[in-house]
């Protein structure tokens, strides 16, 4: 099992924000993006956080959890 640490915390002017995750022993890291979708109706928007596995080779694959993220990133560096 990975001990992740946040490595970095970016908030945005929007209310839109990045975490950052590193673990010894992989290459991988872990970014958290929070992001406001309008409505359909146009009038407001809701959050949505999506958590991305970014590797080496700059290849990126969503998640809809921190915790599948991070079993993602566990099952690949067995």
């Amino acid at each position: 099992m990975l001990k992740w640490v946040r490595t970095n915390h970016k908030y945005n002017a929007d209310g839109s924000s990045e975490l950052r995750y590193e673990a010894k022993g992989t290459d991988c890291v872990i970014e958290s993006r929070k992001r406001a979708i309008p409505h359909a109706n146009g009038v407001g928007s809701w959050w949505h956080t999506a958590y991305f596995v970014i590797r080496p080779d700059g290849t990126e694959t969503a998640y809809i959890t921190r915790k599948r993220a991070m079993e993602a990133v566990e099952e690949e560096s067995r």
